[in-house]
């Protein structure tokens, strides 16, 4: 999970996100850094082998949607939150 900067309604969303995930029981690192860039963060999660990549951003909030990637895959894809807790609690 990743979050950089960005308005007080983004923040209650990667809340919510974070939430559900570990409500779900998913093991969450939450990179809130600031002063680094994306590529450094995304770097630093496939370093410590994290299998999967959840970007929240305000892009993707708006559409109440977050951004996956799968570390052994190369494409992105949008899924509503709802949507993907379901998902993990089966």
């Amino acid at each position: 999970l990743r979050i950089g900067g960005g308005t007080g309604s983004l923040q209650k969303f990667v809340e919510q996100v974070y939430n559900g995930l570990t409500k779900a029981g998913v093991e969450v690192l939450y990179d809130d850094r600031e002063g680094v860039s994306a590529g450094e963060k995304f770097t630093d999660a496939d370093l410590l082998g994290m299998p999967l990549r959840c970007v929240v951003s305000e892009k993707t909030m708006v559409q109440d949607k977050v951004e996956l990637k799968a570390r052994h895959k190369k494409e992105t894809s949008l899924i509503k939150l709802k949507d993907f807790i379901a998902t993990l609690n089966h």
